[in-house]
């Protein structure tokens, strides 16, 4: 089969496409043929091994699983033994984050735990978007315990990458009122997700605007935690999709001194990948129309170097494919 590789962290043109041997599912595990995948920022992590917070989990010194991508969506294709909840033909989505990474592949292999049921209204390519950064969104928002209500004020900081359309579509579909915050190419993209205030970051401080926010979700953590605090209502919410060391630890640790001093909730946002509620509830809002993807564009295996380097430089908007 085919599969994008790498064998050290480092530069992404340093990736190839070769041709490996499939994998061969084993006891409870199951072999799926991949349909379609997509990009995250996480995959860039993956690729360059920077920030170093990433390589917990994956290879400190270097990676520890050659191949890469998260997000993927498929058909199963055979079955290893004690397999109870799969069949081959069975169609399915996944975040391989908690088996290493391997969507930009031919098939994936992994255990039986790690797939759900896609949603049965949209295609594989759709479906193939949301696993990684849709949970991120939905998590993100629903921190803390306390989900959004009606009339909400909700503050999406980043909002136009890979996750921040999906965080935008999930705080409306609970009825509140969103504001979506990033570059001015992007403005045009926030309103078309359904964002009903936008702030071009470049000419407008969001946390000077004299709003109060019963929720913020951080996904471009270009601010000090301290710059948001100003931002909230006397319940809201904080929470930050952490993406280094120094955003870990500011979000955790003054963050977590603000709301025992306030009762207002500051952190990190909490993140299980491949929760089943949380999927589930994800592939309601996408048979309902109400989750539409953002594809930037549609890609092959052997384009997936160069669509890295875009999303590196923020050349893109919304998801790119990989259709395999």
């Amino acid at each position: 089969m085919r599969a994008v590789l790498r064998d050290r962290y480092g530069p992404i043109h340093a990736l190839r496409v070769e041709e490996v041997e499939r994998p061969v599912p084993g006891e409870g595990e199951a072999l799926v043929r991949v349909q379609a995948s997509s990009l995250n920022r996480a995959d860039l992590h993956s690729v360059t091994g920077m920030p170093r917070l990433a390589r917990i989990g994956i290879g400190m010194t270097g990676p520890r699983f050659p191949l890469i991508g998260l997000d993927v969506a498929g058909t199963v294709e055979e079955v290893g033994g004690n397999v109870r909840g799969l069949a081959p033909g069975d169609e399915v989505w996944a975040d391989l984050s908690p088996v290493g990474s391997g969507a930009f592949a031919d098939y994936v292999c992994a255990a039986e735990g790690i797939f759900s049921p896609r949603p049965a209204k949209i295609g594989f390519e759709e479906a193939a978007t949301m696993p990684h950064s849709a949970i991120l969104a939905l998590q993100g928002l629903r921190a803390w315990g306390r989900p959004i209500s009606p009339g909400h004020q909700v503050l999406i900081n980043g909002a136009g990458g890979c996750v921040g359309p999906f965080a935008v579509r999930i705080a409306k579909s609970h009825g509140a009122e969103v504001t979506g915050v990033d570059s001015t190419a992007k403005m045009d993209l926030l309103r078309a997700v359904g964002a009903d205030h936008v702030v071009d970051f470049t000419r407008e401080d969001v946390t000077r605007n004299g709003v109060s926010y019963d929720r913020i979700l951080d996904i471009a953590t270009h601010r000090s935690v301290f710059d948001f605090r100003r931002s909230l209502t006397p319940d809201g919410t904080y929470s930050m999709i952490a993406d280094g060391l120094g955003d870990l630890f500011g979000a955790a640790i003054f963050g977590s001194l603000f709301s025992i001093r306030t009762g207002r909730r500051m952190g990190i946002a909490p993140w299980k990948p491949n929760d089943r509620d949380g999927l589930a509830h994800l592939s309601d809002l996408a048979n309902q129309g109400v989750l539409e993807p953002v594809i930037d564009r549609r890609i092959g295996l052997e384009e997936v170097p160069i669509a890295l380097l875009d999303l590196q430089q923020g050349r893109t908007l919304g998801k790119v494919v990989v259709g395999i």
